[in-house]
């Protein structure tokens, strides 16, 4: 083959092994990585634009710091943005349909594979990806799927690394089986998984901290973002909701170590919705943060308006659904990001 073109060279490789294999550079359709919104601008600025899609993220903390609500408002919102947004929940831990409708999710377009065996989990995710039945899929959680052999063995009978070989095994399947038309249009999916942190024994120095079966998943993560719970929103009496800080741990689609700071509230609380985020307070503290809004002293300026403190200026951002999307597109605009968010929470109630 000396002496050919490359044209020639790309010509006969198509031809052995099938068209598409090697590509001009200049026809790539996803020289752009796509994304979806994680319904929080805040997270979806840190992710780089939201979660991209065609590869595993990983979602992980200690427990009860709001991991899946994560990836429940994650659901909710890209429903509220495309209609026929299906996802495909693998609950190994119980998937609670009132709980999951308080964060907005629709179960009617949600398909959930209740089981724990690990084997048939990573089948379904398979399957559901191989043949484009999805738009999101959901493993909650990694750390509460059990292998067969395991499963099947008396307490005092030890099976070592069988649930790091097997998802390793998944990782690599999985992946080729998430892969879309570099070309061509093509459903695209966004993979989460659910994991939990462990600790590991004898460790004095150095963070003691690892995710369950094995290391080489960690490879595979195309983002890993950590969750943790901040503190506790209401009274020490009352507790309504909680602050997540999130930070990404790894990130092949944008910078990593990025951070984002939200307020969740599981119960109405004020002017605030039980099972949604703190929607004003999360723009106005961005837009006081980039510059956007302009403060002088107590006062707080955007868009030809003034208020005078920073909880007047959250609530005012959080009830006024124009205000919102004003402040969401300066924001947006700004930074670069073309992240598609869900209509008000307000506006669409009164649609529907």
């Amino acid at each position: 083959m000396a002496g050919e073109s490359i044209e020639s060279v790309v010509a006969q490789v198509n031809k052995s092994l099938g068209d598409g294999t090697l590509i001009p550079g200049r026809l790539l359709k996803n020289h752009i990585v796509p994304r979806v919104t994680s319904g929080s601008l805040a997270l979806d600025l840190a992710l780089g634009g939201g979660w991209p899609l065609n590869c595993w993220v990983e979602i992980l903390g200690e427990p009860s710091h709001g991991k899946s609500v994560l990836a429940y408002k994650t659901v909710a919102a890209n429903q509220r943005i495309h209609k026929d947004f299906h996802t495909l929940w693998i609950a190994s831990e119980p998937f609670i349909p009132a709980w999951a409708g308080a964060c907005g999710v629709n179960v009617d377009q949600v398909t959930v594979a209740d089981t724990r065996v690990m084997e048939e989990a990573y089948e379904i995710v398979v399957q559901f990806l191989e043949n484009r039945l999805c738009d999101a899929v959901v493993i909650d959680s990694l750390s509460m799927l059990v292998p067969t052999e395991e499963d099947e063995k008396a307490m005092d009978e030890w099976q070592m690394g069988l649930g790091a070989r097997l998802t390793g095994k998944f990782m690599r399947k999985s992946n080729t089986a998430m892969r879309r038309s570099l070309t061509e249009p093509d459903r695209n999916c966004v993979c989460i998984i659910i994991s939990q942190w462990r600790e590991k024994i004898g460790v004095l120095y150095g963070d003691n901290r690892v995710s369950p079966y094995g290391r080489a998943k960690e490879f595979m993560f195309t983002v890993r973002l950590e969750v943790r719970r901040d503190e506790f929103l209401g009274t020490d009496k009352h507790r309504v909701g909680q602050t997540f800080k999130m930070r990404t741990l790894k990130n092949k689609t944008a910078p990593p170590q990025k951070g984002a700071v939200v307020d969740f509230y599981w119960e109405d609380y004020g002017h605030h919705k039980g099972g949604h985020y703190d929607i004003g307070k999360q723009l106005a503290n961005i837009g006081i943060d980039l510059g956007i809004v302009e403060t002088k002293g107590g006062w707080y300026h955007f868009a030809g308006q003034k208020w005078q403190g920073k909880e007047r200026f959250w609530e005012a951002v959080d009830t006024d659904d124009l205000l919102q999307r004003s402040l969401a597109h300066e924001i947006t605009t700004l930074v670069g990001m073309d992240i598609d968010m869900p209509a008000p929470r307000k506006r669409a109630l009164k649609r529907a």
